[in-house]
């Protein structure tokens, strides 16, 4: 019989900081200030851009680092839009020797949704990308107090620092 790989370190034993697999992360609820969306977008990608700055997914965004992908992405999604309303006006074009073909737009729409699709999967847009980032949505939210009272409640008895308790 062959080995299956290395046995996991025990919990105390880790160094790395991120969560085991599965565990989720829920959000704290909080509000943001909606940074105003670049002027050419047309007012569908406005509605977007205020609708995620004001949903939960965003509360995980650092905007003063994160903002110059989110604006690219905000802008892919205004392309995207513009290119649709093309396509819709005119599916089929006249191609080279006069014969129909497939717009030129709809090529387009393709490249654009691959790379939303990455920015999207960054951000947690969608319920994968949210599972896929350790991010929960929609659980009961704790306030700051109330997380640090679980904090401190978590901590054993035999794994306790006796000097924390010394310094409180």
């Amino acid at each position: 019989m062959g080995s299956r790989g290395p046995v996991p370190k025990a919990a105390e034993r880790r160094q790395r900081r991120n969560l085991p697999a599965g565990q989720l992360v829920a959000l704290a609820a909080h509000a943001l200030d909606v940074p105003g969306p670049p002027r050419s977008l047309l007012a569908v990608t406005r509605k977007s851009w205020e609708a995620f700055w004001t949903s939960e997914v965003a509360a995980a965004v650092d905007a003063s680092s994160d903002m110059p992908a989110i604006v690219r992405l905000f802008t892919l999604l205004d392309e995207r839009e513009r290119a649709l309303r093309i396509y819709r006006r005119a599916r089929l074009v006249s191609g080279s020797q006069g014969q129909p073909v497939l717009s030129p737009a709809f090529k387009a729409i393709a490249v654009l949704d691959s790379e939303i699709r990455q920015l999207e999967d960054r951000f947690g847009l969608t319920p994968r990308a949210r599972a896929a980032l350790g991010i929960s949505i929609g659980q009961a939210r704790l306030t700051l107090d109330e997380l640090n009272r679980v904090a401190v409640e978590a901590v054993s008895e035999e794994t306790a620092d006796p000097r924390l308790e010394e310094a409180i």
